[in-house]
């Protein structure tokens, strides 16, 4: 009896320690074993595609918008007119006026806007010679009334040209006789050649204005319909709407005039183009601080909101000439010979494919293969997700 229970006790302290023995065993990892399970996943590819576009590296700044630079307008006295005359007709604040157009009338006579540098300070008729007429002259030839010669001499061809002109309003010109102009000749007509007007279509100092640039725009008036006209008559603007905005020093070095800008105000609905018209020399001009440089932009076709607007302008530096074959410049990498290359996924393989990487902007870069191919549609290795970034996908030759 001892004996069986014995043999009994044996058997189960077998039993026991063989369950406790596969129970340690399975829950025993090997290093090997454990060093898989807590190991990286395996990484996989973050992909781009290879694109069609242009390019451009652009500079990026805000300006107001203005119209052009003020000119006052004021008119000299006539010989012909025994005074100033009353104001008989305005053009409203913001009107544009056209070289060639009456800008107003005074005592029912037109003035004349045309362009010029020099201001009317004289009459002008047949006889007379100097720069003022050479001015007269290059304005009719621009209106289409040929006046012979710009030559800065006052003849026949000048008179019918102004008489044109006239016409052309509604007006008659003033003409006078020997009679009418020896009473009245300055005195400096004796003494200064060039200066002795003779009988025929007169051009009196009263009925022209020049201005810089026409067309213009009526900013401000001074004076009324019905009052004595007086200087100054007018505050009037250049047509051609500019813009002011200015530059950091590094920036304005790549900046010059004649370049083409876009101008754009998404809340305004404001999308326009521009020229670079000026570029200051140095810093701290117009009204800008010390650390930025002045430039202005005429605008293209300027839409009506844009006066007054802050506008962004947005400048390419440099530009391809048309869509090129780009990929993200996280797609490049140096190989160990110093050049450079991308990685084309190609089926479940990986091919390296050596590239001339060109312009680079807006994180593209224009990319020519010098090996393999390369194509719009392919898919790129940007970067790798999960596991070790420094991990490499199977790569073969380019074919």
């Amino acid at each position: 009896m001892r004996r069986g229970k014995t043999a009994i006790l044996v058997l189960g302290a077998v039993i026991a320690a063989g369950i406790v023995g596969w129970l340690a065993g399975s829950s025993i990892e090997s290093p090997a074993d454990a060093a898989a399970r807590s190991g990286p996943p395996e990484p996989s590819l973050i992909l781009a595609q290879v694109e069609m576009r242009p390019l451009s590296t652009t500079i990026i700044t805000r300006g107001t918008a203005r119209f052009g630079s003020p000119q006052i307008l004021s008119l000299a006295s006539s010989i012909f007119k025994d005074g100033p005359g009353i104001v008989t007709s305005l053009p409203a604040t913001g009107t544009d006026i056209n070289e060639g157009e009456v800008l107003m009338t005074v005592s029912g006579r037109p003035v004349f806007l045309l362009g010029g540098a020099q201001p009317s300070y004289r009459d002008l008729g047949p006889g007379i010679t100097g720069e003022d007429v050479r001015q007269l002259e290059a304005a009719l030839s621009r209106l289409g009334f040929d006046p012979g010669p710009v030559d800065g001499r006052f003849d026949g061809a000048t008179a019918a040209a102004v008489a044109a002109l006239y016409a052309g309003a509604g007006f008659e010109p003033v003409v006078a006789t020997e009679f009418d102009l020896q009473s009245i000749r300055p005195l400096a007509a004796e003494l200064v050649a060039g200066s002795r007007a003779e009988a025929g279509v007169q051009v009196p100092a009263d009925e022209v204005v020049f201005a810089g640039n026409p067309p213009v725009r009526v900013a401000e008036r001074t004076v009324a319909v019905g009052d004595e006209r007086a200087n100054p008559l007018m505050t009037v603007t250049d047509a051609v709407v500019a813009i002011d905005g200015s530059l950091s020093l590094d920036e304005a070095r790549l900046v010059t005039p004649d370049m083409q800008v876009q101008i754009d105000e998404p809340d305004l609905g404001i999308e326009a183009t521009g020229v670079v018209s000026r570029v200051a020399e140095a810093p701290g001009t117009d009204g800008v601080d010390g650390f930025h440089v002045y430039f202005e932009i005429v605008v293209d076709g300027a839409p009506p909101s844009i006066v007054g607007a802050s506008v962004r302008i947005t400048v390419p530096i440099e530009t391809t000439s048309g869509p090129v074959l780009v990929v993200p410049v996280s797609a490049l990498s140096l190989a160990a010979d110093g050049s450079t290359r991308v990685q084309k996924v190609a089926g479940e393989n990986v091919v390296v494919v050596p590239v001339d990487p060109g312009l680079s902007a807006a994180g593209f870069v224009e990319v020519a293969p010098t090996g393999g191919t390369l194509e719009p549609g392919d898919m790129v290795v940007i970067g790798f997700e999960g596991g070790s970034s420094s991990a490499a996908p199977l790569e073969t030759p380019a074919r």
